[in-house]
């Protein structure tokens, strides 16, 4: 709390030093030498008065800020001089004797040398195994084989260094996380060259913000099917509390996206909830206020909610008949619970008490009784749909399993959900179709059947070890297009309290 009154307080100052276009690293303020010059009592009296703060205090934060001034000066001189680059580091998970903390400090480096020599220079400094770090700056993730200036990274860049070891216990589990990421990357790749052969057990079904499936060129196809599938895996990583390795996954995948044309991005709402999810891991990792690409991916996601929902949901009631507004709801309100984070961490607090205060209203109408829940599951249904048939009807018990029965008969098209899920594939989304074939066959589709011949035998020792990647990499993988939605809220609620309380030691009026 001391270190972020205190960053507001400088910034407060800041901005108007700014405003009267005052430069503390000039005369009279700084000598010649460059040590302390002199500051005007009439400015400390002023701003003393203006801020609420003691003279004192408006002494030690104008040295602040003219030190750093200086320090900022004497970096970009030696950057023109030398080329020798200063980056700030912000290093996660380093042990301490508090327990785990976050690491700011400032490291040299020629912008010419390549990911791995700073990866080095990061684990000197903070006494993490190399193979535990990752670097980050601008939301991609710093490769070891290529110069930082071919990545982007400029002088005074912000990078982020994610421990992938958070507990000596499990190091050795955790100490895989990089080539579990490369594993599944290999497989997701290996899925994309199975679209459009025989392997319809691993196809995924690609459909617009209505529902409908989009029928897209093969080559489109693979590269959305890449991202959605990186995608998903970091949902999975994420559940499991591995936000370190969901993290990655997920910058994988945003990765895959940025190849997809802008056109077919704009039919789905895939890419908005991964940049919802990566802002997410930012907070999750302490870090939400150090990466500069935070407030963009949030701006990215508001912009595609509103286009796909509307503002007020009356898309989705176009489109659903009134159904399904607590999809956009819960999705607005991590939207504006992030929103009302940054906003706070940006010393906009007016604005971040606004965007909270929305983001508790989203959050109380999503909020289930449990014992309703229970009352639910009661009659058979699982913890899950109950959940969200009760957020669907506002907790009426009776309204939610009449929600949960005629939502199996959408799904599973009145036969199995397998069976439904096997017809849609076998006529490529078209429902009309799917449903005639279910009818005729008298509900039961079998397998598509393999073609005969040695590429087809699993006694194939490669064929195997595709079909083993495959099976493991669609293993965590929820067919339900509404798994991302069940959401028990607690994280939520959690994060809200600790910002609403901040805000309320705050004078925002």
């Amino acid at each position: 709390m001391d270190d972020y009154f205190t960053e507001r307080q400088l910034k407060l100052i800041r901005d108007k030093l700014n405003a009267e276009k005052i430069k503390l690293w000039l005369a009279p303020y700084t000598s010649e030498s460059g040590e302390k010059g002199d500051v005007p009592k009439e400015l400390i009296d002023r701003y003393a008065k203006d801020l609420g703060l003691a003279d004192t205090e408006v002494v030690e934060l104008l040295e602040s800020l003219r030190q750093r001034a200086l320090q900022k000066l004497a970096e970009r001189d030696k950057f023109q001089k030398e080329g020798i680059a200063t980056l700030k580091m912000i290093v996660t998970g380093c042990q301490t004797e508090e327990g785990l903390r976050k690491q700011a400090y400032t490291t040299e480096i020629q912008l010419s040398s390549d990911g791995s020599e700073l990866r080095k220079k990061v684990a000197q400094k903070s006494s993490v195994p190399i193979d535990q770090i990752k670097l980050i700056t601008c939301g991609r993730v710093i490769k070891d084989n290529a110069s930082l200036q071919e990545q982007n990274v400029k002088n005074g860049s912000k990078v982020m260094a994610v421990r992938l070891s958070v507990a000596e216990a499990e190091a050795h589990r955790q100490q895989k996380q990089a080539s579990n990421v490369a594993r599944t990357r290999e497989a997701a790749e290996l899925l994309t060259s199975k679209i459009d052969s025989e392997e319809d057990d691993f196809d995924i079904q690609i459909a617009d913000q209505s529902g409908k499936p989009l029928q897209l060129p093969l080559e489109e196809k693979k590269a959305l099917t890449l991202a959605m599938t990186l995608h998903e895996k970091g949902r999975a990583s994420l559940k499991n509390k591995e936000v370190s390795q969901a993290l990655l996954l997920f910058l994988e995948a945003d990765t895959e996206f940025s190849k997809c044309k802008a056109e077919l991005l704009n039919a789905v709402d895939n890419y908005a909830v991964l940049c919802l999810d990566i802002v997410w891991c930012y907070l999750c990792l302490k870090n939400v206020d150090q990466l500069p690409d935070a407030e963009w991916r949030l701006e990215q996601s508001e912009k595609c909610f509103l286009r796909s929902y509307g503002a007020n949901n009356e898309r989705l009631t176009a489109v659903k008949g009134g159904t399904g507004s607590e999809q956009a709801q819960a999705l607005f309100m991590r939207l504006h619970l992030l929103q009302g984070v940054m906003a706070f961490h940006q010393h906009r607090v007016k604005v971040a008490a606004e965007l909270l205060n929305q983001a508790e209203k989203e959050l109380k109408s999503l909020q289930v009784d449990e014992n309703l829940i229970t009352e639910v599951m009661t009659f058979g249904f699982k913890e899950k749909e109950s959940r969200l048939a009760l957020r669907a009807c506002k907790g009426d018990v009776q309204q939610a399993v009449d929600h949960i029965i005629n939502r199996r008969k959408l799904t599973a098209l009145g036969f199995e959900l397998e069976m439904g899920r096997r017809s849609l594939l076998k006529h490529k989304g078209d429902v009309e179709k799917a449903v005639d074939d279910l009818i005729r066959s008298g509900g039961f589709i079998a397998p598509k059947a393999s073609k005969p011949g040695p590429s087809r035998n699993r006694e194939n020792p490669q064929e195997k070890k595709e079909m083993e990647a495959l099976d493991n990499l669609m293993s965590d993988i929820s067919r339900d297009e509404e798994d991302y939605l069940d959401l028990t809220l607690k994280e939520e609620s959690e994060i809200l309290c600790e910002y609403k309380t901040m805000l309320a030691s705050l004078d925002v009026s």
